[in-house]
């Protein structure tokens, strides 16, 4: 992950944003993360609100800590 000041994004903000498309850019001040620089390029709309959403990651952590249910039991009931 490429790494730069909030200085040197100011002085040509368009040149990483471009960059951006290709791998993220972590933004710092001071030495300290402030802002990740992240290319939409490819992305869809909705992938990107489920990436960002609190509530999206509550619920997967949620279900990861209930018991899961193995493959053959899914396939049988299918066949059923």
């Amino acid at each position: 992950m490429k790494q730069l000041t909030l200085e040197q994004l100011s002085e040509q903000v368009q040149d990483y944003i471009r960059s951006a498309q290709g791998e993220q850019i972590l933004i710092t001040d001071n030495g300290k993360p402030i802002a990740l620089l992240l290319g939409l390029e490819n992305s869809e709309p909705e992938q990107l609100n489920l990436q960002l959403s609190a509530q999206f990651w509550q619920m997967i952590s949620d279900r990861r800590k209930r018991p899961t249910v193995p493959l053959s039991l899914v396939e049988a009931q299918l066949i059923d």
